[in-house]
């Protein structure tokens, strides 16, 4: 944390408490030195992987490991490892003071009795002598809840658990008569709203309130009707600036700006400084008095060009009469917010700007919000609590439906490593690009939430003269291309079907552990020996890819009264779709279509009902245990 008082002498007389923070702005978490400089707790990568990080086997004297199938887990609200989790009540890394400023607490999962003990025990007695909770359905006793209690519980039931399916191979899973190869559905999830209650620490949810200082006489005023806004589309997918930033709650919204006068429109709805310059945000909710100025963080220009470290723009959004052209307009901005469960710590924003012509009609701009938590001391971090490294999770353990796909690659210096290199935004795959156009699709654009079917395409139109150089790529450097050196040459494809950075994995869990390889499963890959080539008499192009297939197949372990979701495959594949052929003049150029999948499959689990063994000694009774009956000896 820097002191910036001098550069804010005008503010000074306001009373405006300033505070500054730097953001890092890479794609992948960190690995900590500790992976390097000290021996891993988990030895060999390949051994078999069954139970979750933060999960308590249930196993009657079985040692509490990873290879334990039978387990119940808690805390599934937890979902940032290494920082507080707002209104998490059962988060170990919330203090004290974050607990008394929750306004509620969120669902912890597990499962629990509802009947009340008369003696509680503490959980680490579980460990020696484990009892499946009792319940109490719709009956008449239910009215007898808090009136009676159980003095004894000699069930010797443990639960109801998922048997466990190993990893089986992908190939086998998605082939013809395998158990993936019907595909699921989409499907939608929704969401409940948690209730806010209105005290003077931001809650989750609540709005966050906005100012906004005039540039000619200093003076501050209530920007957008007083709160941070972050646009996103109407119905008819345009921009409109209603939709406000929730405390705690990362979004993103991409939108349309329909143009009417560039010229005009140019340096107002156009620029990059209505959303940054003068902007402020209270660092308390109800306190005015401690503002924080909106600084930035990295700044790519029309022309590729990044800044980073800055307070204010450093090239504004200006119309050049002499090109009529608008240079640095506003293509895509990102908040990132720093909090702790109470208050805004610092907030800076990601710009990229573009050039943008008189005639363009419409424009398509990209905002988000990031919430960023405080992280907490090394001293609370360790391999068990699986916090070591400061991340978004996806559940915990297993994921939530239609949160990120954890994506990661494996480190570039060892195959036998130990760790993975995850990627902060997960599972992606390429975008739409503009306007449809896959040369300016992002391999990057799309994230794959988890059990969510994916179908995502772009065009590209070529002359006949380009397609037959984008088919046969004598130099291997077409740069609409990606090439994979394979055993006897070369294997190419659509840039744009390339994967993120060398993601080759997928999170088995929502909080799989980017130190533990083992959580993570591979993406199998088959070997491809396409073989190329251009059809002269056709002008039609073989062997080149269009289409490129992932399969992913899930199931759910643990306790079927709280199933955990968890992946077991994942392959992909390149497939032709349409004949490449050119059909026009050859000059003429014609669109062709490249499209990218994710298919999910269910497969579903059996589960068995598990029991404690029975005592391995006979038992004795008192002898007038059956008064006042008597026993004969006949």
């Amino acid at each position: 944390m820097k002191s910036s008082s001098s550069n804010f002498a005008p503010l000074a007389l306001l009373g405006v408490f300033i505070i500054e923070y730097a953001f890092a702005a890479d794609e992948s978490y960190g690995i900590p030195d500790i992976v390097n400089n000290g021996p891993s707790r988990h030895g060999s990568s390949a051994a078999p992987f069954v139970m979750p990080p933060g999960c308590r086997c249930k196993v009657s004297g079985a040692v509490n490991d990873d290879r334990c199938d039978q387990f119940d887990c808690q805390c599934q609200c937890d979902l940032i490892a290494g920082a507080c989790d707002i209104n998490c009540c059962c988060d170990k890394e919330c203090s004290g003071e974050d607990l008394s400023s929750f306004s509620d607490c969120l669902d912890e999962g597990g499962t629990s009795s509802v009947v009340k003990m008369c003696t509680e025990r503490p959980s680490s007695l579980e460990d020696v002598n484990l009892r499946y909770p009792l319940r109490l359905g719709d009956y008449p006793e239910d009215k007898l809840y808090g009136l009676m209690c159980v003095e004894h519980d000699n069930s010797a039931v443990q639960g109801n658990f998922f048997e466990d399916q190993g990893y089986p191979p992908a190939s086998h899973v998605f082939s013809p008569g395998g158990k993936g190869a019907k595909q699921l559905g989409f499907h939608s999830y929704g969401r409940e709203v948690t209730p806010v209650k209105s005290n003077a620490y931001y809650q989750l949810g609540e709005t966050i309130p906005a100012y906004q200082q005039n540039v000619a006489d200093q003076q501050l005023k209530r920007a957008f009707g007083g709160y941070l806004v972050l646009p996103s589309a109407d119905d008819g997918g345009y921009c409109i600036e209603l939709n406000t930033a929730a405390f705690g709650k990362s979004e993103s919204s991409a939108c349309l700006k329909r143009l009417y006068d560039v010229a005009a429109d140019c340096e107002g709805p156009l620029g990059t400084s209505r959303y940054v310059s003068g902007m402020f945000v209270e660092e308390t909710k109800g306190s005015d008095d401690a503002l924080l100025p909106i600084r930035v963080n990295t700044f790519t220009d029309s022309k590729g060009m990044i800044s980073t470290g800055l307070f204010s723009i450093p090239q504004q959004t200006k119309w050049d009469n002499s090109s009529s052209v608008c240079t640095n307009a506003l293509k895509r901005l990102v908040y990132n917010v720093r909090h702790n469960s109470t208050s805004i710590v610092g907030i800076a924003v990601d710009i990229e700007t573009l050039d943008i012509e008189q005639s363009t009609i419409e424009l398509l701009q990209e905002f988000a919000v990031n919430f960023i938590p405080v992280d907490i001391g090394d001293s609370h971090r360790s391999h068990d609590k699986n916090n070591m490294i400061t991340r978004v999770r996806s559940g915990n353990p297993g994921y939530i439906f239609g949160a990120p796909t954890l994506g990661a690659k494996s480190p570039d210096n060892s195959i036998a490593s130990t760790y993975v290199i995850a990627q902060k935004a997960g599972f992606t795959v390429m975008d739409t690009g503009m306007a449809g156009q896959c040369s300016s699709s992002s391999t990057t654009g799309l994230t794959v939430g988890f059990a969510k079917n994916v179908f995502v395409g772009c065009t590209q139109s070529f002359t006949r003269e380009e397609l037959k150089e984008f088919c046969l790529d004598p130099t291997h450097q077409h740069p609409m291309l990606a090439s994979k050196k394979m055993n006897e040459g070369h294997f190419s494809f659509p840039k744009w079907l390339q994967e993120q950075a060398g993601q080759n994995l997928l999170g088995i869990f929502g909080n799989s552990d980017p130190l533990d390889k083992r959580q993570w499963i591979e993406i199998e890959s088959p070997t491809f020996t396409w073989s190329r080539g251009f059809i002269e008499a056709d002008s039609r192009c073989i062997g080149m890819p269009s289409r490129l297939r992932y399969d992913i197949s899930w199931t759910y372990v643990g306790n079927v009264d709280d199933p955990q979701a968890k992946i077991l495959s994942a392959k992909k594949s390149f497939e032709e779709g349409p004949p490449l052929q050119h059909t026009l003049p050859p000059n003429e150029k014609q669109p062709y279509s490249f499209v990218t999948t994710v298919s999910w499959s269910f497969l579903p689990p059996k589960y068995k009902l598990v029991r404690n063994p029975p005592p391995l000694y006979i038992f004795s009774v008192p002898y007038d245990v059956f008064y006042p009956f008597q026993m004969s000896k006949q």
